[in-house]
């Protein structure tokens, strides 16, 4: 039955049909080519597929990554996601990498569906067009990294309270608390969903009084879904319990040290504009600061003009959007940190599907000039998505490089023990233990023994240093001396030895 409507809505739709397949072309090529040679394979990366090649094995894991502030914890759930995809690759860190590419190009597709339903076929289609091509978005797609699959539950989780909020569906529940659990193990910033869930569940359950026996549906319905989404977060309530309650602990320290971390008060923030700013900068200029406060006062305006010619399901739809919108920049703008790209990423597909209605509604004015207009505007932000992509510049190769040296540094142990230390700003080591305790190779960790020789790789440059180094790998084999030294892509590869007397 499925089979025969797709089929259907197909013949009937040929045009779109073939565009909506050109724009998924788009997203998986922008997102596939070459990602082994693309992707991010830092410290963090390493520390993931490390756990999840350990769970693989049957190492149970109940907690997630670190927090880069407040030291908190994110729950389980991005390693149980990427397993399977760990697992398909034999144990190569592209094989996340292209799950996540996948999930990004789901989220390209549903945000061309939401957009279609919710407002129309113009606006799905310009808000794919962009989120395909966008820089920024093909950036965190295509490696893997717990933030990045954010867009697709934040989109799923909307989707359904709007379902409910709408069509009274009351079964969608189950989707949007399972889908804002997996955000919010992806990343604390999911906790800005909340509102928006959280009000248009208050105004069905208002809606539902009407009717005795909908209602008592819509509570069942509710407290199951409640209890669905402790289950979810449940590993993080048993960490704590373990552990002193240190994530509560966290949080309360994240929310009441108010100097360093946020402003509760919204009215005293001076952060809403910039935050609009690196919003519409990011996500539709490509990082370019282009006319910046003009182009977002002009997103400004057309999108609140664009609400009044649309049809009640439309309406129903941008109010949805719109709230969606503003409890995020209320959120991001009285936290006082910087707010960086991935940030942004439970609100990618709101801000693709505002440009594609305000595009959309240009469009379909009947006046020509501003049909005009709404080329006008698409262009040079397909222009600059495509001028700046990523593909455009040269491959990282961090995967390769990092077992190139892995390679190198087995090789020169004449298979025995060693220690590893690295030096560098931006990373640390984890990416190279996972390739060595992969390779079996004779890691001896400092903390376990000093063994007769020593590895340093730079990362650094000409300015690094290992004699005498700080880092703690390397300090604690003590007083040392440089017996031969190696170079990888500019990275700078040493073997200390115990200094003679």
């Amino acid at each position: 039955m499925a089979k025969n409507k797709i089929i259907y809505w197909i013949k009937k739709h040929r045009f779109e049909f073939v565009v909506l397949t050109l724009i998924i072309l788009i997203s998986l090529f922008t997102r596939l080519y070459r990602i082994s040679e693309y992707l991010t394979f830092l410290g963090d990366e390493g520390r993931d597929v490390r756990i999840v090649r350990d769970l693989l094995r049957g190492n149970l894991v109940f907690i997630g990554p670190q927090t880069s502030i407040g030291n908190m914890y994110l729950g389980p759930l991005y390693y149980y996601l990427i397993a399977p995809s760990l697992w398909l690759a034999g144990l190569n860190p592209t094989g996340p990498a292209i799950m996540n590419a996948l999930m990004g190009t789901v989220t390209v597709f549903l945000t061309w569906f939401f957009g279609r339903r919710l407002f129309n076929k113009y606006t799905g289609i310009i808000a794919a067009l962009l989120f395909a091509v966008s820089p920024v978005a093909i950036i965190y797609a295509r490696s893997s990294w717990n933030p990045n699959p954010m867009p697709l539950f934040a989109l799923l989780s909307i989707w359904g309270i709007y379902q409910v909020w709408q069509f009274k569906k009351n079964k969608y529940l189950l989707l949007v608390v399972i889908s804002l659990a997996f955000a919010l193990q992806m990343h604390y910033l999911g906790l800005l969903l909340i509102p928006t869930l959280g009000l248009f569940w208050f105004i069905s359950f208002l809606a539902s009084r009407k009717d005795p026996q909908r209602k008592n549906k819509f509570i069942k319905l509710s407290l199951l879904s409640l209890f669905i989404f402790f289950l979810l977060m449940s590993p993080l309530l048993l960490f704590d319990l373990k552990h002193d309650f240190m994530n509560f602990n966290a949080f309360k320290q994240f929310f009441s040290n108010r100097q360093t971390t946020i402003n509760i008060n919204p009215t005293n923030s001076d952060r809403f504009l910039p935050v609009i700013f690196q919003m519409v900068e990011d996500l539709l200029l490509s990082r370019q600061k282009i006319l910046l406060p003009l182009v977002s006062f002009f997103v400004f305006i057309l999108s609140i003009l664009s609400y009044f010619p649309l049809n009640p399901r439309g309406k129903s739809g941008a109010k949805i959007l719109f709230l969606w919108l503003i409890f995020a920049i209320l959120g991001l703008g009285i936290y006082k940190q910087h707010v960086y790209a991935h940030y942004f990423g439970f609100i990618y597909p709101a801000i693709y599907l505002l440009a594609g209605l305000v595009i959309s509604n240009l469009y379909l004015n009947r006046h020509l000039f501003i049909k005009i207009i709404a080329f006008v505007i698409l262009t040079p932000l397909l222009f600059l998505s495509f001028k700046y992509s990523p593909l455009r510049g040269v491959p990282n190769r961090q995967l390769q490089r990092t077992e190139t040296i892995t390679d190198l540094i087995i090789k020169e142990s004449d298979q025995k023990p060693f220690n590893f230390g690295l030096i560098a700003k931006q990373n640390y080591d984890e990416s190279y233990r996972y390739f060595f305790e992969n390779k079996q190779a004779k890691l001896v960790r400092g903390e376990e023994a000093i063994t007769n020789q020593l590895f340093a790789v730079c990362e650094d440059g000409d300015t690094c240093q290992p004699l005498g180094n700080p880092a703690w790998q390397i300090a604690v084999f003590g007083q040392a001396e440089i017996e031969d030294q190696w170079q990888v892509d500019g990275i700078k590869i040493y073997r200390l030895v115990h200094q003679t007397q």
